[in-house]
């Protein structure tokens, strides 16, 4: 997911995703949790947040209707060591 997202171009700022869509970009199916909104929290402290995070990706929200996650472009987190 990560190299997914630092490969977006500059100008797309927001992309549309379904857990199936996800599911065949990390060639593996995703938990079971994957179809709540919760687990897709912009959480550092999540490995699977930190996919996206870390290219510089927040998620805005998931349409549960149709599991479908909306990224967009943001700051990434502040790293504290």
């Amino acid at each position: 997911m990560a190299a997914f997202f630092a490969g977006q171009p500059l100008e797309v700022s927001e992309v549309r995703l379904t857990v199936a869509e996800i599911e065949g970009l990390i060639g593996q199916p995703l938990p079971t949790n994957a179809r709540f909104p919760s687990w897709w929290r912009n959480d550092e402290h999540k490995m699977h947040s930190r996919a996206w995070l870390t290219a510089g990706w927040q998620v805005d929200h998931m349409n549960v209707d149709n599991a479908e996650i909306v990224f967009v472009r943001g700051r990434p987190p502040e790293v504290t060591l």
